[in-house]
């Protein structure tokens, strides 16, 4: 107990000075204590855990380019990094950074969030430090894959610790093996009941699937085929989000695959007050501006490869 009492001591010193902003000096007098017991007081704060910094580098980014983005296609907000030359991987940490400060900008306390899977939003959960005590409810977009250790694992419980413990799933599997299995889990009460509650979200953070097999998050979890891949860029798949495909115009596709996942309708997305989309690389091109002229998404997080190819595709069909 008397340890106890020590650390909420120490705990209470630092609210004042990290969060008040009140000088040592004034806390020392508040307390009757020196300035020195104030001075150890915040390193043992440091050393117990009871506080933790966070660095928050500067992000380079093309303010021109987002801006050009945010013009040209009405969007809420848009956010371009240099692409650069290294792995797929790096590039996806790096938007994962720039997303995570872009989140928690929109988010306000009693806020409803969705999140969907994909490397893009394990990135972004994995690097968010929300630094202003709010209450933010998680929801799961879509069901569960049995590889999600290969996005992270729990993600939605993994990003509510930082907003008050809150968290729903959708209680299925993600994807069905055949429409009549996905229709019949779909007319389950809590899976229903689960999905009428994502879909009133007030923001997401989704990842846009690309339909090249290298960038797909469907491939790489194993729950398609290439031939089921081809198929569904024949039947002028662009991307996807949460599994629904959808064209390069934002139309979503009447397609098997889509009617055998357990997902949000992702046309409701256009009903949220924000969603950010997080996609890098210029294989993602057709997929972001599909999501776009959907409306699917209105903040982009991006790099400046798609971006460039984003801007010349319209500027030459105008």
């Amino acid at each position: 107990m008397a340890d106890n009492s020590r650390l909420e001591r120490i705990a209470e010193v630092a609210r004042l000075y990290y969060e008040e902003g009140k000088s040592q000096t004034e806390i020392a007098e508040l307390f009757n204590i020196s300035h020195s017991t104030v001075s150890r007081m915040l390193k043992t704060a440091h050393e117990e855990n009871i506080v933790e910094v966070i660095i928050r580098y500067p992000f380079k980014t093309i303010p021109s380019l987002s801006q050009r983005l945010k013009e040209t296609f009405e969007l809420k907000d848009a956010f371009v990094i240099p692409s650069t030359s290294g792995s797929y991987r790096d590039l996806v940490d790096k938007l994962g950074r720039l997303a995570a400060r872009v989140l928690e900008n929109y988010l306000n306390d009693g806020m409803t969030l969705g999140i969907s899977l994909g490397m893009a939003v394990a990135a972004t959960v994995r690097q968010f430090r929300m630094t202003q005590p709010i209450h933010v409810k998680v929801l799961r977009l879509q069901g569960a894959t049995e590889n999600e250790l290969m996005e992270g694992t729990d993600l939605a419980q993994t990003l509510s610790s930082q907003l008050g413990g809150d968290a729903a799933i959708i209680p299925s599997p993600w994807m069905m093996k055949s429409v009549e299995a996905c229709q019949w889990i779909l007319q389950e009460p809590s899976v229903a009941e689960a999905i009428r509650i994502a879909e009133n979200a007030n923001i997401g953070l989704v990842g846009l699937g690309s339909m090249d097999k290298a960038f797909s998050t469907i491939y790489r979890n194993q729950l398609i085929t290439v031939a089921e891949l081809e198929q569904l860029k024949s039947d002028g798949a662009a991307g996807e989000i949460c599994g629904k495909h959808f064209d390069i115009h934002g139309n979503i596709l009447d397609v098997p695959f889509n009617q055998r996942t357990v997902s949000i309708q992702i046309q409701k997305l256009a009903d949220f007050d924000t969603v950010i989309g997080v996609a890098g690389g210029v294989a993602k091109t057709e997929a972001i501006l599909g999501a776009i002229r959907g409306k699917l998404i209105n903040v982009l997080v991006t790099d400046s490869a798609p971006a460039r190819a984003l801007l010349e595709m319209v500027s030459h069909k105008g």
